[in-house]
């Protein structure tokens, strides 16, 4: 248990300080815009090297490795909470700029997000980083929704449930995505039960557990299977 704790707790660090990374890095994006000085060779290539020139391709990096980090906790609602990040560190950063007198809401820069596209104001910019910032929460919330539900967490913290370790028997699917099985688990007093379940097929490719009611553990429809997510990477 020690050495689970140390490794989340290893994690759970990189983290924070890969967000506060990816934060940093895409507020300066927007905040030194206007600084940025451009050089051009005349084929259509520009430069430059100020780090804001550069800032929101390493926000980019910056916030794929911190999703890779944070997936362990977020589960699939990765993404989702990875783009709001990044889209309101970016627009603080034009609310910072406009505050400390460096451009004003009508002033188009030559901010680039990946590739040089059209210039746009800062009005223009915000209101672009706030469409993406309220899909990317609406993509967090069916992820964290998706989750709940393949995890049974919140059936897995009431008091009322016991969860064992649990495996899957004669699979007979019923749609796309989903199939009729048996799980098969032992309960905290030692006895053996199989329960016929409807569960997601990605089950059968992972280890499951049974979250059953301690009082009636054989009862189909107090009965849930729930999938882990695989570990995506440990910390020794």
């Amino acid at each position: 248990m020690g050495h689970r704790v140390y490794a989340q707790g290893l994690r759970a660090l990189a983290c924070a300080l890969m967000a506060w990374q990816v934060w940093l890095v895409w507020h300066i994006s927007t905040y030194d815009a206007s600084t940025v000085q451009w050089t051009c060779d005349g084929t259509g290539s520009c430069g430059s090297d100020q780090f804001a020139g550069v800032a929101p391709l390493v926000g980019i990096a910056s916030a794929v490795l911190l999703g890779f980090l944070s997936a362990r906790f977020l589960q699939r609602a990765t993404a989702g909470v990875v783009v709001v990040f990044c889209a309101l560190a970016a627009a603080v950063g034009w609310y910072d700029a406009v505050a400390a007198g460096r451009v004003e809401y009508a002033t188009v820069t030559d901010f680039h997000l990946v590739l040089p596209i059209k210039a746009l104001s800062v009005s223009a910019w915000l209101t672009f980083l706030w469409s993406v910032a309220g899909a990317g929460c609406l993509a967090a919330c069916w992820g964290a929704a998706v989750s709940v539900r393949r995890t049974a967490v919140l059936r897995r913290l009431s008091r009322r449930y016991t969860t064992a370790e649990a495996k899957l028997e004669g699979w007979r699917t019923v749609s796309r995505s989903y199939g009729e099985a048996v799980v098969v688990f032992t309960d905290a007093g030692g006895l053996e039960h199989q329960v016929p379940t409807v569960v997601e097929r990605i089950a059968l490719d992972r280890p499951v557990l049974a979250v059953y009611d301690a009082d009636r553990p054989a009862d189909p429809d107090r009965t849930r299977v729930a999938v882990p997510r695989k570990r995506l990477l440990r910390i020794s």
